[in-house]
């Protein structure tokens, strides 16, 4: 029995939720780590944990059917919604000892603890994230005479700034998106960015 999962904050579904900095302190070691994304998204910029053990959430049933029910085991997605979900799925299978990493691999790269990125992926600066969003949504809204949403000047923006304005998109879609999907694929991109996004200075 692993000590973490005495750590973890009990859920109303059956489960634990883990934050990124209590898991990673408890690494490496006996806990098995269950990455719920699509086999792409592994390779992504967000990367994944040293050590993990791969299931994309549609097939996390049969991936642990065999497995002892005590095992300690920490689930894992991008944002923790879809590890969640399969959290409680596996509660409701009779698995005693589940954990959900809160916040999935955004919380664990804005924690900056350690990836794997099998993949070569340039860090983005805040800046460029910034540029990035704007250009996005120049092309997601209607063309003039809409006007679309603008960023307050930033001319050195936080990562603070730029999620209050993520946060701010996603609660109230602006008026004249064309393509909703690519709208918000462009603040779940975005986001991502954010997640590993380096200082102007490099560091």
């Amino acid at each position: 029995m692993h000590p973490l999962f005495d750590r973890a904050t009990p859920h109303p579904s059956g489960y634990r939720e883990v934050d990124a900095g209590l898991l990673a302190a408890h690494l490496p070691s006996s806990l098995t780590v269950l990455d719920v994304r699509e086999p792409d998204e592994l390779d992504g910029i967000l990367g994944h944990i040293a050590g993990i053990r791969h299931a994309p959430l549609a097939t996390v049933r049969d991936a642990v059917g065999a497995w002892p029910r005590d095992t300690d085991l920490v689930l894992v997605c991008r944002s923790g919604a879809r590890s969640s979900s399969a959290a409680t799925a596996l509660a409701a299978l009779g698995f005693s000892r589940v954990m959900n990493l809160q916040g999935g691999m955004l919380a664990w790269n804005t924690a900056r603890l350690p990836v794997v990125r099998t993949a070569p992926h340039p860090l983005p600066t805040l800046s460029l994230v910034q540029d990035g969003l704007m250009d996005g949504l120049h092309l997601a809204l209607t063309p003039p005479p809409h006007e679309g949403p603008t960023l307050p000047p930033m001319t050195n923006p936080s990562r603070e700034a730029l999620t209050a304005v993520l946060d701010a998109l996603q609660a109230a879609r602006p008026p004249g998106v064309r393509d909703i999907a690519a709208f918000e694929r462009l603040l779940r991109m975005c986001r991502d960015q954010l997640a590993v996004a380096r200082l102007e200075s490099g560091s």
